[in-house]
């Protein structure tokens, strides 16, 4: 290999570049004025360039109970405990109104001027705080909210990876249990008895079982005596009502449930479980005639949009007829309820301490039980997945997303219990009415 082009230490010499002087400044000036103007961009864009655009301050809202929604003028900004920070439409020192709103209690709020910050806000943002109490006139409907979202959350199934379900009704309790008198402790419980009927998956009986704990102890964190008195009511709960230890071992996970049908409460009651009797009924009256309904809407049009005529429509895909051409079907459960008041203004004067109205579930059962057809009808009930005991002012109270039909498969199959969403309308139900003393 030749050799005659390697370098050697001895002929190698190093690349030297020199500047020239720029506008016949130095170069050793114009590198320094130009790096020190470099570095002071890069120091404008880190610390004051996000605060020339910005508010350049974040917004602390505290509030007793926690979680209210925060607005500033009118527009919602998030929830109490979190930071905020200040839209670039509001400038610096300008009036704004802050609200925070809590579902059940009154609203707290006030005109203030939130200052901003220049210097260093992309790091630290100026921190403007507030602090509020948030007071509730009436503590049980603040609760019966919370239990009406629960209810409403029961029908989306057991929770996943994802997505989950809030603890909505314990949440309820933590903020309304320290507002709370004795005699609205007691009325309270019959809430949770009745947002009990919707506690059809594992994370809503977490849920109720917290809120139980947490409204025997006002809001606060048990004691150990307390936590024995909420657990034995639990358990007085459980056997009052029939049907809990099936329940429970639907609910709970596979190895608790396992314990559960082992115990002698489970096969105790399985073997002495009977069918309650329905309530009396009232004067009951057949299916409402499509005649009659028709009448109603021309004396009260804006109803038209809660009903289909299916069959005179001739409606694409609509099942065989089930009921006759002479009694409706296609009507909203609310369309059904605005009947029925329409009919007790026509009630004659004999009858004026009566009303018309539909059908509860019992009612609906006895007279279903003289008939063969098949179909559904509305019924005057909440719908709730579980029957357990409660008392009729929290059922009314918690209230329930769906509304109960109740009726046969076919002609031949045994009566059952079913729930649509209030304004569905359906080709396969209808409705009778029932007249009764006014409640």
């Amino acid at each position: 290999m030749s050799k005659k082009n390697a370098k050697t230490p001895e002929n190698e010499t190093d690349d030297i570049v020199k500047l020239k002087p720029l506008f016949g400044i130095k170069p050793g000036v114009y590198l320094t004025v130009f790096y020190s103007a470099a570095l002071l961009l890069i120091l404008f864009f880190i610390f004051v360039h996000h605060g020339l655009v910005n508010h350049g301050a974040v917004l602390i809202v505290k509030t007793e109970p926690a979680g209210a929604a925060v607005r500033i003028n009118d527009t919602y900004m998030g929830t109490s405990g979190t930071k905020i920070h200040i839209p670039n439409s509001i400038k610096p020192n300008e009036t704004v109104n802050i609200q925070v709103v809590l579902p059940g209690f009154e609203p707290e709020g006030e005109a203030c001027e939130i200052p901003g910050r220049i210097f260093g806000t992309r790091f630290f943002p100026r921190a403007f705080k507030l602090e509020y109490t948030l007071k509730t006139l009436d503590p049980y409907k603040a609760l019966a909210n919370a239990a009406s979202e629960y209810a409403a959350w029961s029908f989306g199934g057991e929770p996943t990876e994802a997505w989950q379900i809030p603890l909505v009704l314990s949440e309820g309790v933590y903020r309304t249990g320290q507002s709370m008198e004795i005699r609205q402790i007691m009325a309270s419980k019959e809430i949770l008895k009745s947002a009990a009927r919707f506690t059809v998956t594992r994370a809503a009986l977490r849920d109720l079982t917290r809120a139980k704990i947490l409204l025997d102890n006002m809001g606060q964190a048990p004691s150990p005596s307390a936590l024995t008195g909420s657990l034995s009511d639990i358990l007085v709960f459980l056997s009052e009502n029939p049907g809990s230890a099936k329940w429970l071992t639907d609910v709970l996970p596979a190895e608790s449930a396992a314990l559960v049908r082992e115990s002698n409460w489970y096969k105790n009651e399985l073997q002495t479980a009977v069918l309650r009797e329905p309530a009396a009924g009232t004067i009951n009256i057949t299916a409402v005639p499509k005649t009659l309904f028709k009448n109603f809407l021309a004396e009260n049009p804006e109803w038209q949009d809660h009903y289909i005529d299916y069959f005179e429509d001739d409606i694409a895909g609509h099942p065989a007829q089930i009921y006759g051409s002479d009694i409706v079907t296609g009507v909203s459960w609310y369309a059904a309820e605005a009947f029925c008041k329409w009919l007790t203004k026509r009630l004659p004067a004999s009858q004026s301490n009566m009303e018309v109205r539909l059908p509860t579930q019992a009612e609906l059962e006895i007279a279903r039980n003289r008939e063969s057809i098949a179909g559904w009808e509305w019924c005057a009930d909440p719908f709730a997945p579980l029957n357990f005991n409660s008392n009729i002012d929290a059922i009314q109270a918690v209230g329930s997303p769906e509304r109960a039909i109740y009726g046969k498969q076919t002609a031949n199959s045994p009566l059952t219990r079913a729930s649509l969403p209030p304004n569905f309308r359906s080709p396969i139900v209808t409705f009778r009415t029932v007249i009764a003393e006014k409640q």
